[in-house]
């Protein structure tokens, strides 16, 4: 038994040792093909990014330049956009007896710096072409300050609405900024007013009664808004009007 034993053991060895050996050689020979196959695609890759390099380095700095040019172009585009726009503004006042300084220096003030000089020359030649003097639309800018912070709204989409409503008499636009005026009520109170009927009104006129009324319901509306002190949001928009018009500088410099 002892030797049968013995014998077992002896060719389970040997076999065992030959196995290990022979795998042991498979596995040596697949990972030198798999450092040759490293290798290789390695040398193959450096040579691409060699041959490469010069044609990557054109199209970085032709996109470099063509990035430039759009930004400088928009800047030139800005400047000019803005030039008209004040040109415009100057004409619109001068036909009601002011000047574009007086009339965007009063709207940046009355909304504390939060729209920049082109939100504010766009917002007064709105006005300005539907007949409002300067007192109207520092009273509409006073309106749409409050109504922007008592709502959360962007103070430029607000005026916007306030002033498009006003000169289209169109309630739906002011209805979302809690401000509720009907036209007949408003338009009969300003002939009597005037001592005229309803029907002898011109459209001027009904606009103009629409307008004041607006501006009355919007005052009793938000009349307990305190604005003397500076939320975030009107930080960040004031923030962004200023770096609107320095880029206008800087675009009109450019010009």
């Amino acid at each position: 038994m002892a030797t049968i034993k013995n014998t077992l053991e002896t060719n389970f060895t040997t076999k065992g040792a030959q196995r290990t050996v022979k795998e042991t050689e498979q596995i040596g020979k697949a990972q030198t093909r798999l450092a040759q196959g490293s290798a290789s695609a390695g040398r193959s890759f450096s040579a691409q990014s060699q041959g490469l390099g010069g044609l990557v380095g054109i199209y970085a700095a032709a996109a470099a330049n063509v990035f430039a040019i759009s930004a400088a172009f928009q800047a030139l585009n800005a400047a000019a956009q803005f030039d008209t726009i004040i040109r415009g503004t100057e004409s619109l006042a001068n036909a009601v007896g002011t000047s574009a300084t007086q009339v965007i220096g009063s709207l940046k003030d009355i909304t504390e710096g939060q729209l920049s000089i082109v939100e504010a020359a766009r917002n007064a030649n709105l006005a300005l072409s539907a007949g409002f003097n300067v007192d109207q639309i520092e009273q509409l800018g006073s309106v749409a300050l409050k109504a922007s912070r008592a709502l959360g709204r962007d103070l430029g989409d607000s005026f916007q609405r306030l002033a498009r409503g006003a000169i289209k008499l169109e309630p739906e636009l002011l209805d979302e900024l809690g401000i509720f005026t009907r036209i007949e009520p408003a338009v009969e109170a300003y002939a009597r007013e005037v001592g005229k009927t309803v029907s002898q009104l011109t459209q001027f006129e009904r606009r103009q009664a629409f307008a004041n009324q607006v501006i009355k319901d919007g005052t009793d509306a938000f009349k307990d808004i305190d604005t003397s002190v500076i939320s975030t949001q009107e930080k960040f928009e004031r923030l962004v009007a200023n770096f609107t018009d320095l880029a206008l500088v800087v675009g009109s410099f450019l010009a």
